[in-house]
């Protein structure tokens, strides 16, 4: 009997069909996993954090310009000077406060040379610390505090309750 041109559509049984679509995913699989692994690796930006330049002053072994590494802390930058001195007001000095590039701390003693306290920095001191100060009482040193930070004492003008008069009395006893 002769055969029918064009020839009958072959049919595919479900298990011929389960492995062609089995068969394709694998290789699928295998070309991604090999192109995962011969593409470039490109490794992130590296964050460039340049080195501190910070200056200490005041009751410290070695005053003086340091560098620090990015992320230093004010009691790195001590470490660095030698330590403090027996006339240094350690409770004046925060260790744990975070330098900047350019920053100058000053370390306080416990008295200054006319007998006076030492310098209360505005910029780091606590609410208490503030209430020292002549003429400065707890809602003054709260609003010392919200108008932080001071780049130069006439900064301290902008505070609600600080004229010049109080400035002048303020500026022997406050540093920054």
């Amino acid at each position: 009997m002769p055969a029918a041109w064009p020839p009958a559509p072959r049919r595919w049984s479900s298990d011929t069909l389960v492995t062609v679509a089995l068969l394709g995913l694998c290789v699928g699989l295998g070309v991604v996993v090999t192109l995962a692994r011969v593409a470039p690796r490109v490794a992130p930006p590296e964050a460039l954090h340049p080195d501190l330049q910070v200056a200490i002053a005041g009751e410290v072994v070695r005053p003086g310009q340091y560098t620090l590494p990015w992320g230093a802390r004010v009691g790195d930058l001590i470490d660095a000077a030698g330590g403090l001195t027996a006339a240094a007001d350690a409770a004046l000095v925060t260790p744990a406060t975070p330098l900047t590039d350019g920053r100058s701390i000053i370390v306080p003693g416990t008295r200054a040379p006319e007998g006076e306290l030492g310098r209360v920095d505005v910029n780091t001191a606590s609410e208490r610390l503030l209430t020292t100060l002549p003429g400065v009482g707890p809602v003054l040193a709260q609003r010392l505090i919200e108008g932080r930070p001071y780049h130069q004492l006439e900064d301290l003008l902008r505070v609600p309750g600080i004229g010049p008069v109080r400035l002048e009395a303020l500026r022997p006893r406050v540093t920054l």
